[in-house]
């Protein structure tokens, strides 16, 4: 498996997130909504004071490619997310290597169990989180609810 590390969340990889969550495909795949860079800085100062939200740089090799996180945290669960924005990196294992590092945040917060959200026509992903042993939960229009038990 492939070793990441993860790093805070800080002015740089708000730079970068601005890149990749632009990217057409990225955006697509991580069903991203329009914002501006005003929208996105707003969001960045109230970071510290959201207490039912954690978010990480990753890096690889100390080089940042990609963000990871959990929110809507709750006593007993939250959801997962991320994304690899360094689109040289996909496909190497590193997708299976953020879920574990999250899985560990979220034992570490006590919590009984972890779900995503994920578009269903985003093939790599559900290959990547049944890999990881997430269930399919329930259907919501075009997003597939996926959740493992810790």
């Amino acid at each position: 498996m492939a070793t990441i590390s993860l790093v805070k969340f800080n002015r740089f990889f708000l730079d970068l997130s601005w890149n990749w969550l632009n990217d057409p495909e990225i955006k697509q795949m991580t069903n991203t909504s329009d914002f501006t860079k005003e929208m996105q800085i707003i969001w960045f100062d109230r970071i510290d004071y959201m207490c039912n939200y954690s978010i990480w740089g990753i890096q690889y090799n100390d080089l940042p490619i990609g963000v990871c996180g959990l929110k809507n945290i709750t006593l007993n669960d939250c959801e997962y997310w991320g994304y690899i924005g360094e689109k040289i990196y996909w496909g190497i294992g590193l997708g299976s290597a953020m879920i574990k590092l999250m899985e560990e945040k979220a034992k570490e917060y006590g919590l009984k169990s972890i779900w995503l959200s994920v578009m269903n026509d985003n093939e790599r992903a559900l290959k990547l989180y049944k890999k990881n042993s997430f269930s399919k939960e329930r259907v919501i229009k075009n997003l597939i609810i996926m959740r493992k038990i810790l």
